[in-house]
Order: structure tokens, then sequence, then C-alpha cells
């Protein structure tokens, strides 16, 4: 029997007929979550058959693990590895500095997931729902640059990133503006050399033959 090679995707509305029935079963609010369709990875074979799913619901520099789904629970071991790397490279573009999870298995406690202590759920997202420090784990990814800061500080840290990039693209645009700008004066010159040679080359064309002299 050959093992399906399988590949882990961020979720498109193509895979709501596979994932509707997959929350339902896990009576899960299908209808909420098909709008946070977003947030959803999932793992497909070979030939494209969704089996797994999990979602990642974000804020700020916080992930919410949430709402996974196996077609095939037998498959699950295999499925989960998975799954977490797709979650890991997510987390990493979008500069997650830590992730929380409801799901009290030992997969997630052999990741290094954890209770978090008093700090930390101090931390938690309200966007997140109610903080339950019996049923939530926690794992840090990376360091927070806005673990000391107060939410208007973030902001302003945010806004001042924002404007540094802002004028980096502007300085950029006008670079390239400039380079038009040359390229289209070079293009205007050569132009008007080959016109103006043209132009001779087209007189000397016209230009009556000379008649030899009369014997």
């Amino acid at each position: 029997m050959t093992v399906p090679q399988f590949q882990a995707r961020r979720a498109t509305l193509d895979d709501l007929p596979v994932l509707r029935p997959l929350w339902e079963a896990e009576r899960l609010d299908a209808a909420a979550l098909e709008k946070r369709l977003t947030e959803f990875q999932v793992v497909c074979t070979e030939v494209g058959q969704v089996v797994a799913a999990i979602g990642m619901q974000r804020h700020r520099q916080h992930g919410l693990l949430h709402s996974a789904v196996f077609a095939d629970f037998g498959l699950a071991d295999t499925l989960r590895p998975l799954l977490w790397e797709r979650l890991r490279t997510v987390g990493r573009n979008h500069a997650l500095a830590r992730m929380w999870t409801r799901e009290s298995l030992q997969f997630w406690r052999g990741l290094g997931f954890h209770p978090p202590d008093e700090e930390q759920l101090a931390n938690f997202p309200a966007e997140f729902g109610v903080p339950d420090a019996e049923g939530l784990f926690t794992l840090k990814v990376r360091e927070d640059p806005f673990a000391d800061m107060t939410p208007e500080q973030e902001d302003a840290l945010l806004k001042q990133h924002l404007r540094a990039d802002t004028e980096k693209m502007l300085k950029q645009a006008k670079t390239l503006r400039m380079f038009a700008y040359i390229a289209a004066g070079v293009f205007v010159i050569v132009l008007a050399v080959c016109a103006r040679y043209l132009w001779r080359y087209q007189r000397r064309q016209n230009r009556p033959a000379m008649r030899g002299p009369r014997l």
C-alpha cells in the first residue's frame, strides 16, 4: 500500500464544500468559520483532497490556534506536524511572537505549549475571548518587541515604521522617475540624431546626378 504525499497550504473558497461537513461533524459553528476562511490552513493529498485543517486567529503579535479538524483521525498524528510547520511559516510571515491554543493534546505539549503564568495571561488578547488559565496553553515563538509597551506606544511605533516605509518608497519612486526622465532624454537625442541622418540621406538620394562635360 502506497502512502499518499501530503501538502499544507492556505485554505481557499474551493475547500469550503469539504470543510463545512468537517466543522459540523466536530459541532463547530460552520457558518461563523466560513466567514473566517482566511484564518485556515489545510493539508491535502497529492490529488488535492483536503484531509485536515486548522485555523489561526491573529491579533498584533499573537496567534490563537483553533478549530482543528481531520477527515480521518487515523492520520491525525501524521498530519498535525504538517499543520504545525505551516502555522510556523505563517507566524514568521506575520512576525508573531506568541501562539495560544485551547488544545490540550500531548502533541502541542510536546512542542512546548504550557499553561500561561499570570504575566502571560494578562497579555492574552481580549479579541481571542475570555482567558481561562486552566484550559489555555501558550508558546513563545520569538521575542516580542512590544512586550513592555502600552497599546498607545505600540501604535506610535507602528506608525513610525509605516512612515519610514512610506518615505523609503517615495525616495525609490523619485529615483526611478529620475532614471525614467534620463532614459526619455537619451531616447529623444538618439531619435533626433537618427532623423537628421535620415534627412541628409534622403537629400543625397533626391539630388540630381551631375552631367558630364559636352564634347
